[in-house]
């Protein structure tokens, strides 16, 4: 254990920021995982902001674990010992809870290993008082847990900031395990798997969803709310989400990562997180420039992290502020639509040398499928404008397999990049410098809480069709290079996407093989089927506050190629359908209190 112990100590001596020291064993103990390795949990914001959370209370201990680098578990295994938390190297059997951040499905693999590694019996049904409470929360939490449901006890759905609270309080009453999962049961935001009884119908299919011991049919989402005094959008809470722990050991070597802004109002049908996080809400510019000067002496890299930050109604005084700091800015994501001037001169005076922008796909129509109304003429003049600020190198995000996609909108793709290049061409040329641009292809993978969660993933060979299709007429022209996301990988994600409770199957399968390709093969087709509108789905028993029937307003919708266009009576305009309270269900509207009280009805509702 030994080696494990220097790698340990390694890790710790490269980190600077807010790494808690606290003693463990004085109170409350909690193991905070990450279902991956060290280099990419550590880059996860979500991850370090729970950590921060946690550590925010006097009585509380809490430390860091990560599924071991291959070199690390080997000797694991060899000496048959226990997986051991970060800081104060204590096997994570001794904690009182594992708590599990989940940013993306693809870690439910890794949950197995965790458990198996920690000595914790990987089944619920298998744990005892002596064990950990096994807690799930992260981003995950909030699309679909089902495939996970046997191997946790409690899942976390909503966002940290009530939930922990929330959670801190219940595991200070809790006089067993028992009374402790009936508590959060019967609280807003918990979810316990295990009071649930799944039914399935002979097709395959869910057919009923029954809750035990008083537990709700639905869990609601719970969303730190906003503050009215401060104007509509913004948190009512004044923790900011930050990466407060540096190391050069992560993916986001260095720099130090931010929240600007939660959730979006493009309402884009395939993207999940536009659904799932509303309403949007921003921090204030002020605030956020406060913290960043707190991090200063740290590192002179940050990170703008935000679904669309260009949403962020401060957003040229918050880079204005990051300049005088004299920091190097970098964003996550930037919305077409509202790509200014003034934006892009301040990323390039903030060495901002490669941007990405999502047009999706090439076709118009496609374009209005999905809900983003936005021209390829558009496309190319907003691509010009980043070219004319001497930003020459650019990414392109497109999406394959998208619902009702023909050949000729895969012919769209590479039409307006060749529209896009000919413009950084033009633009380059006359400076001496030409760019290049990189497509980024991935396949359309549905989610859960979209409009599109009915559809099916395209098999796996239709897409390696259109991959390799693009791949050679993308060859074909200079300066363009393109990154294809792999089909196979697609279908996984798919699989964990969309899966019921009969999908942890294949996770222990996966993990008793140490190979999810090969446990892959008798589940394929499990993600090919489309979904009747009227069937119940397996995550229907959380709820986000959008009703079914809106969700299959806007899928019909997409069929139609009817865009949703934003209420211009909110401030800030939501795409979404949550201000018609026809369409809500009633304790939904306690998180709209932001809201004018004379709006009523969206557009989407109405029609219109």
């Amino acid at each position: 254990m030994q080696r494990i112990k220097d790698r340990y100590k390694q890790l710790r001596s490269n980190e600077r920021g807010l790494v808690s020291r606290k003693q463990r064993g004085l109170g409350l103990d909690v193991a905070l995982a990450y279902p991956n390795t060290y280099y990419i949990g550590m880059s996860n914001l979500g991850f370090q902001a729970v950590y921060q959370l946690f550590n925010s209370y006097s009585g509380l201990t809490c430390e860091r674990v990560f599924v071991p680098d291959p070199d690390i578990e080997h000797e694991l295994e060899r000496t048959r010992g226990p997986l051991l938390s970060l800081e104060s190297e204590t096997p994570i059997s001794e904690f009182d809870v594992l708590a599990i951040s989940v940013s993306f499905e693809t870690d439910y693999l890794n949950i197995p290993k965790l458990l198996r590694l920690s000595k914790i019996p990987i089944k619920t049904a298998e744990r005892n008082e002596w064990h950990p409470l096994v807690v799930m929360g992260g981003a995950a939490a909030f699309l679909n847990s089902e495939p996970v449901a046997d191997f946790v006890d409690v899942v976390c759905v909503g966002e940290g900031e009530v939930l922990v609270p929330a959670l801190v309080k219940a595991l200070s009453e809790g006089a067993s395990r028992e009374d402790l999962l009936l508590r959060l049961a019967h609280e807003p935001g918990f979810y316990v798997p295990s009071f649930y009884d799944i039914h399935y119908n002979d097709d395959g299919g869910v057919s009923d969803i029954e809750p035990r011991n008083g537990a709700p049919r639905r869990v609601f989402t719970m969303r730190n709310p906003m503050r009215k005094q401060e104007g509509a959008g913004q948190f009512a809470d004044d923790f900011i989400p930050a990466s407060e722990i540096i190391t050069d050991n992560t993916e986001m070597s260095g720099r130090y990562l931010i929240e600007i802004s939660r959730g979006c109002s493009m309402g884009c049908r395939f993207c999940w997180a536009g659904y799932s996080y509303l309403a949007p809400r921003v921090f204030s510019a002020e605030k956020l420039l406060a913290r960043a000067a707190e991090m200063r002496e740290v590192t002179d890299k940050i990170g703008l992290v935000a679904t669309a930050v260009c949403d962020h109604p401060e957003i040229h005084q918050l880079l204005a502020g990051l300049e005088e700091l004299d920091y190097q800015v970098s964003v996550s994501s930037l919305r077409l639509d509202q790509i200014s001037p003034e934006l892009l001169d301040a990323l390039v005076r903030r060495n901002d040398q490669q941007l990405a922008i999502a047009p999706e796909t090439g076709s118009d129509r496609l374009r209005r499928v999905i809900n983003k109304d936005l021209t390829n003429d558009q496309i190319v003049e907003i691509a010009e404008m980043i070219f004319q600020r001497g930003i020459l190198n650019l990414k392109l995000y497109m999406m394959i397999g998208l619902p009702t996609e023909e050949d000729e909108d895969i012919d769209a793709i590479v039409s307006l990049t060749e529209q896009i290049r000919e413009r950084m061409l033009e633009v380059g040329r006359p400076r001496g410098r030409v760019g290049s641009i990189i497509v980024s292809l991935n396949a359309f993978v549905p989610k859960p809480q979209t409009p599109f969660q009915w559809e099916p993933i395209q098999p796996e060979r239709v897409l390696d069709q259109k991959i390799k299709y693009l791949t050679r007429a993308f060859k074909r022209i200079p300066n363009v290079e393109v990154r294809a996301m792999s089909s196979r990988i697609a279908q996984l994600q798919a699989l964990l996407s969309l899966g019921d409770r009969r999908v942890s199957e294949f996770i222990l399968e996966a993990d008793r093989a140490g190979n999810w390709r090969q446990a892959m093969r008798r589940w394929t087709d499990y993600s090919l089927r489309r979904r009747s509108l009227d069937e119940p789905l397996p995550w229907d028993i959380v709820d986000i506050g959008l009703t079914t029937e809106f969700m299959k307003r806007e899928y019909q919708r997409a069929m139609a190629e009817k865009t949703t266009k934003p209420c211009p009576a909110t401030d800030p305009c939501i795409r979404c359908g949550v201000c018609d309270p026809r369409l809500l269900p009633e304790n939904a509207l306690v998180q709209l209190s932001w809201m004018k009280p004379e709006v009523s009805l969206l557009a989407a509702a109405s029609g219109d």
